[in-house]
């Protein structure tokens, strides 16, 4: 027996090295994180690691559980000798894997809000090229150093806690097997996290209302793992909340009573061409108006005063590929899911731009970066849009910045076509530059000293763009017969760098209708009703005076008996608003993470939060069917 314990201390003490290799992680984490915890509340990183230590048990069996088989499957042929150097590559290779896995996880936590999944990992095989465009923001040499660092101390501390350990001890073959069912025994039930109905889930590190301390608490590497095993999301909701239909639909109804009767018609005419301009990342804090900071869109107070302008829109998601589809689709965000990834989903889907062609608009689109990136082409052209103009339209001598053309270059290139364009036409630019690593071809406004800095100047350099692509329209013929729609695709966690994920101010963006086209007495005019990017579709159909019945999560903004209401969707969580109470719930530690008003009722509360539960529920279902 004394042989079986020695063999079992060997695997406890490599379980024990791994340990502490996720504790090493966690504190790099917390680290780089550390002004969202403060001083004051050190103690709860205690609780962070009390809390994970479950998941870390788990991820340390799998780490362990190879290198014990294949040792426990040699241990019963005395004649295959086991290579204490395939232990030493297996683990090498591992640090290096966990390392690298760690420093990229910050620097996409930092930007998204969101520790590194399969979603982020897709994004990166969609475009290296936009990932690496991205990564331009965050100085390379600190995360390179870290992991070098780490796999180095790592390794050494495995050559130290092993240099007395030996294998090999144990010849009869009933001492193998008892050595094998225990340690099968051991990291079977660390592996589960128990016997339990359930098994283990990260919902089980989750111990607090504040996000941060629970993603802390998740390891990394085990949540990531899952997030590949676990069962697709394309074919199982990870919103189940009711089984009674008819409970669904009466908790939800609430959210789309109005009197199609009572919009608001702000238009001269019923079919003026119509341009959308949707500006990459234009969050609410950019926009003095929207409560943001003072100077950075000085234009944009202009076209406010002289357009219509709906000041508190909020946007589906956190990403592009969902902020697109809200806007011309009218289609909730999916959680953990896009639609627009999967072809054979997204061409189902209706689109503004199908309404408009069936009615004689021509459609283009036009993008600085290659349109491919989330499959925009093929949703674009799929969807009533003929014309497709990105990066490869442009010639190799045109100025370029990581993500493609410049946007003032291609706003340049669409003056020039609208020319020779039919009318109506119905147009949109989606622009790239005010997007990480921030890249401008002149003077940066607000300086490069942060981030931050150049987020403001790449926004002010938006705002510059646009402003001058109206002025330049102003003297064209088509101009008096042309509606602007101005969007953002989503908000940014920039300038503030104060929002988590679950703060309704992420999602905080710009709506405004803008042109001759609007009746003199409308123009200056503020709707300050809460509304979602969503509701677009309906508002600009009903001033065309077309159906919009295709189009059911979309609710009419400028009808004054629209509810008040509006919903916002990460990875992980989801959030609804109102004018008396912001609630947002972790759909995967299943708590409340975020309440705007703490003195609110907390039945309204809960009913709120029903609302919410019955929505992304059915928009679930309905992209299953899609």
């Amino acid at each position: 027996m004394n042989r079986i314990a020695n063999e079992l201390k060997a695997l406890t003490q490599y379980f024990l090295f791994w340990l502490i290799i996720c504790f090493i992680d966690r504190l790099l984490f917390i680290t780089a994180f550390f002004d969202k915890i403060g001083s004051k509340n050190f103690s709860e990183i205690f609780k962070i690691y009390y809390h994970g230590l479950s998941l870390d048990f788990s991820a340390v069996s799998y780490i362990c559980a190879v290198p014990f088989l294949i040792y426990c499957i040699l241990s019963f042929l005395p004649n295959v000798h086991y290579k204490r150097k395939i232990l030493d590559v297996y683990t090498i290779t591992l640090l290096v894997i966990y390392f690298v896995v760690s420093f990229i996880n910050i620097n996409i936590y930092r930007e998204w809000g969101d520790k590194i999944s399969k979603r982020a990992i897709d994004a990166f095989l969609a475009s290296p090229s936009g990932a690496v465009a991205s990564a331009e923001s965050t100085p390379v040499f600190f995360p390179v150093f870290g992991m070098i660092v780490g796999i180095v101390v790592g390794y050494f501390l495995y050559r130290w806690m092993f240099k007395k350990v030996h294998f090999y001890n144990i010849k009869l073959p009933w001492q193998n097997a008892i050595k094998l069912l225990i340690g099968a025994i051991l990291l079977f039930t660390f592996i589960r996290g128990g016997y339990g109905r359930a098994t283990l889930n990260p919902s089980k590190a989750y111990f607090s209302e504040q996000s941060f301390y629970n993603h802390a608490a998740v390891n990394t590497q085990w949540a990531l793992l899952r997030d590949y095993f676990a069962k697709s999301t394309r074919l199982k909701s990870p919103y189940q909340f009711y089984n009674d239909e008819d409970q669904l639909h009466s908790t939800l109804k609430p959210a789309f009573n109005a009197n199609p009767d009572s919009s608001v018609s702000i238009l001269t005419t019923k079919r003026p061409n119509v341009v959308v301009i949707m500006l990459e990342s234009f969050v609410g804090g950019l926009i003095e108006s929207m409560g943001g900071e003072k100077g950075i869109t000085p234009n944009f107070e202009k076209l406010i005063n002289q357009g219509v302008f709906f000041d508190h829109i909020y946007a589906a998601a956190d990403r592009s590929d969902k902020g697109m589809v809200g806007i011309f689709s009218a289609f909730p965000a999916q959680g953990p899911e896009s639609i627009i990834k999967y072809i054979d989903k997204h061409e189902n889907l209706p689109a503004v731009g199908q309404e408009l062609s069936s009615t004689g608009y021509h459609g283009s689109f036009y993008h600085g970066g290659q349109s491919e990136f989330y499959n925009f082409k093929s949703y674009m052209l799929m969807h009533g849009v003929s014309k497709v103009v990105d990066n490869a339209n442009f010639g190799v001598d045109v100025s370029r910045a990581s993500w493609g053309v410049y946007d003032h270059i291609v706003l340049k290139r669409m003056l020039h076509d609208f020319d020779t364009e039919k009318t109506p036409f119905f147009s949109t630019i989606f622009t790239l530059i005010n997007h990480e690593p921030f890249n401008l071809p002149g003077r940066y406004k607000f300086g490069t000293k942060s981030n931050a800095d150049k987020f403001r100047s790449t926004a002010f350099y938006t705002d510059s763009i646009v402003y001058d692509f109206i002025n330049q329209a102003k003297t064209k013929s088509w101009y008096k017969n042309t509606l602007f729609v101005v969007v953002a695709d989503h908000g940014h966690r920039l300038p503030a760098e104060k929002w988590e994920l679950s703060n309704p101010h992420r999602f905080h963006i710009p709506l405004l209708f803008f042109g001759d086209v609007i009746k003199p007495e409308f123009r200056g005019k503020k709707i300050d009703r809460i509304g979602n990017q969503t509701d677009m579709v309906a508002t600009l159909l009903h001033q065309l005076n077309l159906p919009a019945t295709r189009y059911h999560w979309s609710r009419d903004l400028l009808n004054p008996t629209t509810p008040q209401i509006a919903f916002y969707n990460s990875k992980d969580a989801f959030g609804v608003i109102t004018p008396d109470q912001v609630v947002s719930f972790d759909n995967v530690g299943k708590i409340i993470n975020y309440k705007q008003n703490s003195d609110y009722s907390p039945v309204k509360t809960d009913s709120l939060l029903n609302i919410g539960k019955a929505y992304y529920q059915e928009v679930y279902k309905e992209f299953l069917k899609y």
